[in-house]
């Protein structure tokens, strides 16, 4: 589904996921997720003059991610792209919204959630698909940046702070100004990011894999109820 969320933005690609549990005794998840992608055939460029890029197809892609396990984790490009604290600073931005609503603050999952996502986000990043491993690291409800281009933002924090500011901001404006509903099914494809940063979640992994030469890079940052 494709829908023009963010006009300022249009080149990029936001998902959002969420599963539900019906029951205690189901293992059933209902997954609810958009693909904003490439809804105009104009280049857009931010406010220090960098366009970003198409949204590209590359099942076939090799990456790396920010994990400390991963092979190219020497490079020159990735170390600065990737600073020491770009997890914090992920929360941090995270916990910034939620207590603008005095929203209970999130903490960073488990070192083996974070490695999870990151591997996940390399997973979808090679197959050009959104949501595609959406689960396998036990989150509750995914927010997702496919796509992007380095060239747009250069680290991982720049990465982090655009997407979560369009996610809360762009959509919350949605809801506040009553053109859609949180308690409508219907209307979670226009503000799943935004509902599901203000969830009731305990902690947050965000994870980031990069192409590898490093041009393109894929977000995701998973929710958990624990």
């Amino acid at each position: 589904m494709k829908i023009n969320l963010f006009k300022n933005m249009a080149e990029l690609a936001i998902c959002a996921s969420l599963a539900f549990v019906i029951s205690s005794c189901s293992d059933e998840r209902h997954v609810v997720s958009i693909d904003v992608t490439e809804v105009t055939d104009e280049e857009v460029s931010d406010d220090e003059g960098s366009s970003t890029e198409k949204s590209s197809s590359s099942s076939s892609a090799k990456s790396k991610s920010s994990s400390s396990s991963a092979k190219s984790s020497s490079s020159s490009a990735e170390k600065s792209f990737f600073s020491k604290t770009w997890r914090e600073d992920c929360l941090a931005k995270i916990n910034e919204y939620r207590a603008t609503e005095d929203l209970d603050p999130l903490k960073l999952a488990p070192e083996e959630k974070q490695t999870c996502t990151d591997n996940q986000a390399t997973d979808d990043l090679a197959s050009n698909k959104a949501h595609g491993h959406f689960g396998d690291c036990g989150e509750g409800a995914q927010n997702s940046g496919p796509n992007f281009s380095t060239s747009w933002r250069k680290t991982a924090t720049e990465v982090t702070d655009a997407y979560l500011k369009m996610m809360w901001e762009d959509e919350k404006a949605l809801v506040t100004s009553g053109e859609r509903d949180p308690d409508k099914k219907e209307d979670y494809s226009y503000i799943g990011h935004y509902l599901n940063m203000k969830g009731n979640y305990k902690t947050v992994a965000c994870g980031i894999a990069l192409t590898e030469d490093g041009k393109k890079g894929w977000l995701n940052i998973n929710f958990f109820r624990k």
